[in-house]
């Protein structure tokens, strides 16, 4: 799927660069909101992750870079125990090198595939979907 659109000029942007700065920073928070719901309740509902490792440290990483997960004494979680958390949550091998990963998520640039927020803005505001994660996750057993 590719989410590019042709600007007029010649050069094309990816989905979010069409969106104000207000959709975008409203798009960022209903993430970060979902991912954190995903934590809570992905042991107990036995939720899986159905997309890639790199997709999944991209989206680790978005959440890690808002600061908004903190421990207990007020401090931001660091993107190696957010990474920890959603991997185990979701039913994923924890990948060795998380840090590389990531990068390499944040890098990745073309039309073989688009960064994790790219096309979480795009299920959100193009296909109207309520929490575009759920697209993502699958529920097994009970």
């Amino acid at each position: 799927m590719t989410i590019e659109f042709f600007t007029g000029d010649g050069v094309t942007t990816d989905y979010s660069r069409t969106l104000t700065k207000e959709q975008r920073k409203h798009a960022l928070e209903l993430m970060t909101k979902h991912f954190c719901e995903l934590l809570e309740r992905a042991c107990v509902d036995n939720l899986y992750w159905m997309g890639s490792k790199i997709d999944l440290a991209d989206l680790a990483h978005e959440v890690y870079l808002t600061e908004k997960l903190i421990d207990r004494d007020g401090c931001p979680l660091s993107f190696a125990e957010i990474s920890k958390r959603i991997f185990a949550a979701l039913h994923m091998p924890m990948p060795a090198n998380l840090y590389s990963l990531a990068y390499n998520a944040r890098m990745r640039k073309g039309c073989r595939q688009m960064s994790m927020f790219n096309r979480y803005c795009w299920l959100l505001y193009f296909k109207k979907a309520g929490k575009p994660l759920n697209t993502m996750i699958e529920r097994r057993g009970n």
